[in-house]
């Protein structure tokens, strides 16, 4: 396998390895002496861990450490660790309950990346797989995520809507609107807005702080929802919600399902 390893990867990798607890900041000729590396190669890759915000350069001293980046990937690592492992139980008891795909999201840099995925026995052929990204703005899942994000989150997030269906929400308006009946309901509902013919509902997942930490999601064909089906499966998803937010010691209560009334909102 030796081959197939990127060099200028790995040098970037030698470069980031060199900052330890003792070590914190370091110049551009100890990284160099570290490395084994040029000057002149040392200097390339400090320029672009820079741009990419993964290293910081001290205006003062010249020096470089570690940047900002970092905290944000440990904390989706740790986020996801947890989060995975709580809610794995619940979802693989939602997944044999309605035989319907059930799947997980977590926020990331304006999209909903798929953290579980139970794929339903049924092979329905549209699945959201493990490391997907989807839009924060189309189909019940992104949007549940969407609507409990911070309101100034929101407004830059709505600002471009992109179509994937005829059913796609593309005007901004009507979304904000969809996303605050969401918030009313707890939970949310779509038809068709990233492919044809599905329909899944989601439902949000708190932490202990009560912050939204993920969205989980039940999906299928239209034909397989009908109006009996959609209660039972709207009812379990909001208890493995409840129930994995209590794992993560979330205190806010999830809605319940309220029948017709709920559904002539959604």
């Amino acid at each position: 396998m030796t081959e197939n390893r990127i060099r200028a990867v790995e040098r970037a990798f030698d470069i980031i390895e060199c900052f330890t607890n003792r070590d914190q900041e370091l110049s551009l000729k100890e990284i160099s002496t570290r490395t084994d590396l040029a000057l002149a190669v040392v200097h390339r890759n400090l320029q672009t861990l820079t741009a990419r915000r993964y290293l910081e350069q001290d205006s003062s001293t010249g020096k470089y450490r570690l940047g900002i980046q970092f905290v944000r990937i440990a904390g989706v690592v740790i986020q996801g660790y947890n989060l995975i492992q709580k809610a794995t139980p619940h979802l693989q008891k939602l997944s044999s309950q309605t035989e319907m795909n059930i799947n997980l999201s977590i926020y990331d840099e304006g999209e909903a990346l798929c953290l579980i995925n139970f794929e339903s026995f049924h092979h329905f052929g549209y699945e959201i797989k493990v490391g997907q990204k989807i839009p924060i703005y189309a189909g019940a899942l992104s949007k549940v995520i969407l609507a409990y994000l911070p309101q100034r989150e929101i407004d830059i997030l709505t600002t471009d809507l992109k179509t994937y269906t005829p059913i796609t929400i593309s005007q901004k308006e009507e979304l904000l609107q969809d996303l605050n009946d969401i918030r009313e309901k707890g939970y949310s509902k779509s038809e068709g807005e990233l492919a044809l013919g599905v329909l899944a509902f989601a439902a949000p997942v708190f932490n202990y702080e009560d912050k939204m930490v993920a969205g989980i999601a039940i999906s299928g064909p239209k034909h397989y929802f009908t109006e009996e089906k959609k209660a039972e499966f709207l009812e379990l998803l909001l208890m493995a919600a409840h129930d994995i937010s209590n794992s993560l010691g979330g205190k806010q209560k999830i809605l319940e399902w309220n029948g017709a009334d709920n559904e002539n909102k959604a």
